[in-house]
């Protein structure tokens, strides 16, 4: 592989990525019109040409003239022209390359007009000097076109990254109302229970079903299934909250009041049950690690 070809390739892919294009003509408009006013005032108040008409009446004519041909060929290249031939200028068609000759299409055009409306009309004697004077202020309605767009895109770019983020924040908030629920179905799925995570206590085995106890209105509720203890501890996985202390009970450590040694090994004591949870060996470490004693 020629090592050369990989910078023009590169700078190809790069000239060719897709680009955006303003296509609102209403926007283009005022923004041609914006930039014409602003080209007149700047030759009114700086008057960087040395016109050879000295009465003001007519320096004021010429000077407007200057923010005409501003406003026309703006106005043909980004309002008349995709007007004529919007496939051409559509925005997934276009790209950097063609943007890059539109705005150097649009200096020659406007520097030419410049030179032959000064020479001709404001008999300008057209030097090296002025002409190089021309061209810079031909290139002023393209710089001025160029940040403006730029800016209308940068504010595009950020009007859909704030919505995205909008969308992804309500996605999120649904995602996490729907999971602070958990839905506890029989094996059968004959019955179920329904229950908001934040007040489920603990979910014990007794044979063939599960017992579960939740939190409401300040009291106790308990329920019978049938399901395995093992089938709602993987249900659970994914809620840290739920711990495993026994072979038999599956505990929300949210309630958990305190951890306690009797004869009977440890067991947890949680809030608003009298009843205590045991916590077998083989559960005990892990239980301590992720509780306060």
């Amino acid at each position: 592989m020629d090592l050369n070809q990989i910078p023009r390739s590169q700078m190809k892919n790069f000239l060719n990525r897709p680009y955006s294009f303003n296509d609102d003509l209403k926007y283009n408009l005022r923004l041609s019109t914006g930039i014409s006013i602003g080209m007149f005032l700047f030759y009114l108040f700086f008057q960087p040409l040395d016109l050879k008409n000295a009465d003001f009446n007519n320096k004021l004519v010429i000077i407007a003239g200057f923010g005409f041909i501003t406003f026309f060929i703006l106005g043909l290249n980004l309002i008349f022209l995709p007007y004529i031939f919007p496939k051409f200028f559509q925005t997934g068609k276009w790209n950097l390359i063609r943007d890059i000759i539109l705005n150097a299409w649009i200096w020659i055009l406007i520097s030419t007009a410049y030179t032959f409306y000064a020479r001709y009309v404001g008999l300008i004697e057209i030097t090296i000097h002025s002409m190089f004077k021309l061209l810079l202020l031909g290139l002023a309605p393209v710089a001025i076109l160029i940040v403006a767009n730029q800016n209308k895109i940068l504010k595009r770019y950020l009007q859909n990254a704030l919505e995205l983020t909008k969308k992804l924040d309500l996605e999120e908030k649904e995602k996490n109302e729907i999971d602070s629920e958990i839905i506890i179905e029989s094996e059968n799925k004959s019955e179920s229970i329904k229950v908001d995570l934040d007040n489920l206590l603990l979910i014990k085995s007794a044979n063939n079903y599960i017992e579960v106890f939740w939190k409401k209105d300040n009291e106790i509720h308990k329920k019978l299934i049938r399901n395995t203890l093992t089938k709602i501890e993987n249900q659970l996985k994914t809620y840290p909250n739920f711990i495993r202390c026994h072979r038999t009970s599956l505990v929300n450590k949210s309630f958990i009041l305190k951890l306690t040694r009797g004869s009977q090994g440890l067991q947890i004591r949680l809030a608003g049950m009298d009843e205590l949870i045991p916590v077998s060996r083989q559960y005990s470490l892990k239980v301590k690690e992720q509780i306060t004693v």
